[in-house]
């Protein structure tokens, strides 16, 4: 077994332990599933079983992405119907997971570093058009930004596809073609823009003047 597919189990096997815990605690609390818990106790069970302490605290996804995932799942969810969403987000927290971990264990070609930091240039773009179009008014556009979400695809499904699973693969590209639907996007940007997206570019501009998108 190689030591990909070794991390491709674990991770899905200590990932369903904390999903269940997160929905016993949930349900009991009256709250509702929420990203940052499921990643963060999904980050730190993981790479303190394939990486050790030190790896456990300096986490692949850190409180501050987190904190953007809940709320692309708030906006998501007002949009989809509600499993549909969540299942969207546990494929993104998985699949960063996943190529964090590969990553900090040496795993990756020099190849697939340079095409991880084109889907990190070109990933931005989408990003940085997001906050645009909800800070000016008629600055949407829906062509552009589904080309820069397809081209984001194409950098990170090089990757993965030379280290992860079929199925991993089958996922990423759900993830990429829900949020390109034409319907999608001009739900959220077409128009006025509704108080949950203008939430959502406001994190992501404050991450993004930080340096860290």
């Amino acid at each position: 077994m190689t030591a990909s597919t070794m991390i491709e189990l674990e991770s899905w096997i200590i990932y369903q332990c904390v999903l269940n815990e997160c929905h016993v605690s949930s349900s009991m609390d009256g709250g509702a599933w929420c990203a940052r818990d499921i990643s963060l106790r999904a980050q730190k069970k993981f790479l303190s079983r394939v990486g050790g302490v030190a790896s456990a605290r300096a986490l692949v996804l850190d409180e501050h992405a987190a904190k953007l995932l809940d709320q692309f799942l708030t906006v998501l969810r007002e949009r989809l119907e509600k499993r549909e969403a969540e299942k969207l987000v546990k494929h993104v927290i998985k699949a960063a997971v996943k190529l964090g971990v590969l990553r900090r264990h040496g795993h990756l070609s020099p190849a697939d570093d340079r095409a991880l930091a084109a889907f990190r240039s070109k990933f931005h773009t989408v990003l940085m058009a997001v906050v645009s179009f909800c800070e000016v008014d008629f600055s949407y556009d829906r062509g552009f930004l589904q080309d820069a979400l397809r081209e984001s695809h194409q950098s990170l499904k090089s990757v993965v596809e030379r280290h992860l699973s079929d199925k991993s693969v089958s996922r990423l590209a759900g993830v990429f073609a829900l949020v390109s639907r034409a319907e999608l996007l001009d739900s959220l940007f077409a128009g006025a823009v509704s108080a949950d997206v203008q939430a959502l570019a406001r994190l992501l501009r404050r991450e993004l003047d930080r340096g860290l998108l």
